[in-house]
């Protein structure tokens, strides 16, 4: 009786390998030209080499336009990232709190409202974003890109952050505010603490979201010396006449490493966060 269950769990992990083996051949083959001295056209490296690891965390081509050293663009991309993750914790924490516990006139609306503008692609609005943002005198900043950023990942951070708090008792709320509890203090103290699994969610998504943000960086921030590790790799490609595979293959990998490891790292805590706003 126990065969069938074990045999449906072999062949759908069979499966699912067989769907991901292309994936995973490109990032193995990746992997091996980072490693290779010269265009590596199989998945076996025959010029095995440190050079590009090396000159990455030496010395950067002068044709990318970019600084000398790798550390001010890892820098300025977890400045934008880790601002987007903050800003958006904060925000999603007091809209998702607001939108589950209050009454208020226009809160189906609102709702709907946040539903609709997730159907929008954000190319749509960059224009329109722009011009915000240059009438309040922030562009070739990182709070450009940052309150930029951030406004995307509101709408589903808010969302999972709702979910949360309408699987909290009210009964809990009532019995803080008779011991006499503040509304700061019902929210920072006893609500936020209850719904952990949600942020640590709102917050790894919009850090991946910051950390991968390519548009708004290349569109709001003129200044090279504040562009992040995606447009260093986009310059790599722009820039040169005669790009280095092997040397773009290494950012390339240097660049999606934390956050394979960040999510392979707290994986079952993502998932449960997004399942349990969910639940509503």
């Amino acid at each position: 009786m126990m065969v069938a269950p074990r045999l449906k769990k072999i062949l759908l992990g069979v499966f699912l390998l067989l769907l991901t083996l292309p994936l995973l051949l490109l990032y193995v083959w990746l992997l091996f030209n980072s490693i290779n001295s010269g265009p590596l056209y199989s998945l076996i490296p025959n010029q095995p080499s440190l050079r590009s690891w090396i000159q990455l965390f030496s010395r950067l081509p002068k044709a990318s336009g970019m600084p000398e050293s790798i550390l001010p663009i890892i820098g300025n991309t977890v400045i934008v990232a880790g601002g987007v993750m903050i800003l958006n914790l904060f925000v999603c924490g007091l809209a998702g709190y607001a939108i589950s516990r209050l009454a208020f006139k226009g809160k189906e609306l609102l709702l709907s409202s946040l539903l609709i503008m997730k159907a929008f692609p954000m190319l749509i609005l960059l224009i329109a974003t722009y011009f915000v943002l240059f009438y309040l005198r922030i562009l070739n900043t990182f709070l450009a890109v940052i309150l930029a950023r951030a406004a995307m990942e509101l709408v589903m951070g808010t969302w999972i952050i709702k979910g949360f708090f309408d699987n909290i008792p009210r009964e809990i709320e009532e019995a803080a505010r008779i011991d006499g509890a503040s509304w700061i203090t019902l929210w920072g103290r006893i609500m936020i603490p209850l719904v952990r699994p949600g942020l640590l969610a709102v917050g790894i998504m919009a850090f991946i979201g910051g950390w991968s943000d390519f548009i708004f960086v290349y569109t709001f921030i003129f200044d090279q010396s504040k562009w992040t590790l995606s447009v260093f790799l986009y310059s790599l490609i722009a820039s040169q006449e005669s790009v280095d595979y092997n040397f773009l293959s290494t950012v390339s990998l240097f660049y999606m490493l934390p956050m394979i490891m960040m999510y392979g790292f707290i994986q079952k805590g993502l998932t449960k966060g997004i399942l349990g706003g969910g639940i509503k």
